[in-house]
Formats: structure tokens, sequence, C-alpha cells
């Protein structure tokens, strides 16, 4: 996935609160939407290079939206949405093997009070997948989430329920950057996203993970990674 033809150069100074950060661009500090409301750890450090979508318009408060951060050798997408995306795409072109066979995919999927992000379709059987985007990695292990996720637990209760009642269900962890090699719950801030993810395990939901290789305009899918609960 391209990021697009507006991507200019920044240097990150802070970040005030969680959808807002002050970037350098050409000498002047601007403010920069931050599209990752977690917490970034290790990610948003005063000086580190930035890459950010400058989006123009009336109607926004911020003309920039903060993209990658450099971390050592390479550049770690702080988009959540891109993983959504990228996913898209790899389902358009039906290269995302551990999902298995399907004759035909639709996204933002409502199922009852929900909306998921896909819906595979297998000689008329659904399978539900919602992607989560993995930003954290320590010592190469990709831990979800960053911060307390109450959507996030319920997106995976409610994927158990679907499971029970028949149809497919699968989590697929995207960590959006290339130095993953395994991703696990974050148990330590998340304790109880830990639990109902391993009970979604047992309950046989489907647990998925792939790292990304991420140049200074581009994300996209790499190779799968363990889910080791």
């Amino acid at each position: 996935m391209k990021l697009g033809e507006t991507i200019v150069d920044g240097v990150f100074l802070q970040r005030p609160n969680r959808y807002l950060a002050h970037v350098e661009i050409d000498g002047k500090e601007v403010p920069a939407h931050v599209p990752d409301p977690g917490r970034l750890p290790g990610l948003m450090i005063p000086q580190r290079k930035v890459r950010l979508i400058h989006r123009p318009s009336e109607t926004r408060k911020t003309q920039y939206t903060l993209a990658l951060v450099r971390h050592g050798a390479i550049w770690v997408s702080v988009y959540p949405v891109f993983a959504n995306t990228i996913v898209g795409e790899g389902l358009k072109k039906n290269n995302i093997g551990c999902l298995g066979a399907y004759d035909s995919f639709s996204s933002e999927v409502r199922q009852g009070a929900s909306r998921f992000d896909f819906c595979l379709t297998h000689n008329g059987v659904e399978k539900f997948v919602e992607v989560k985007s993995v930003s954290l990695v320590e010592d190469s292990v990709g831990k979800f989430p960053d911060a307390p996720t109450e959507r996030g637990r319920k997106h995976v209760e409610e994927l158990i329920q679907l499971k029970r009642s028949g149809k497919g269900a699968a989590v697929l962890f995207v960590s959006q950057r290339s130095d993953t090699r395994s991703i696990t719950a974050n148990d330590a801030i998340d304790p109880k996203f830990g639990e109902v993810l391993r009970r979604a395990q047992e309950e046989g939901v489907e647990l998925y993970g792939y790292n990304c290789r991420v140049t200074a305009s581009s994300v996209s899918l790499d190779a799968e990674v363990p889910v080791v609960l």
C-alpha cells in the first residue's frame, strides 16, 4: 500500500494528548493528528524522525497526520487503519493463506450489534475476521494491546459467540513493523483481554499474525508469525 503523493518529513517534538503531536517541519513547529490513540511506548520519543501525510483542508484542525516513526533502522507505521487496508488488498489478491479458501468477502460487515472488519464466505459458510493493529514490540515479540481496550475484548467475545453458532471466526493481528517474530497478549496492560483471547482460542476462534514490510513510502504484509499465548 502506497502512502500517497503528499508525504513530508518531520521531527517529533511532543505529544500533549492521545490524538495530537507537535512536530517540526522545515524548521517550523506544527500540530499533527495522531491516528493511534494507544500509548505507543518506545516510539513517541522527542527528536525521532517521522513521516506525515499532508492533507490541507478548511474543515480539519490539523493539516498533517502522523504516519511513520523512525525506530532505529526501521520505519514503524502508527496508522492503525492501514492494517485493514493492507489486509483488504491481500484478500483481493487471495494471498492471505492462513484465512483459508473463500468465494467472496465483504468489509465492514454488521453482525448483530457489532461491525466486523471482514466477512469471508466459502460454500455458503461465513467467517468473520477482526483485524488488530500491533505497534508495541519488545524483544521481537509483538504485544497487543498497548493500552486497555474494552472494545477489543467485546469483539473477541462476540467472535466466540459466532463460533458457537456455527460460523467461522478469526482474529488477525497485523504488526506494522518488520522486527516482529511472534505476537502475544499484553497481559501486563490488559489482563482481561488476554483472558478472553485465550478463551477464544480454546473455543476454536482462529488466531493469526503477520508482520509488515514498511518503507518510507509504503506498508505491506510480509511474513506470517505465530500467535503464542
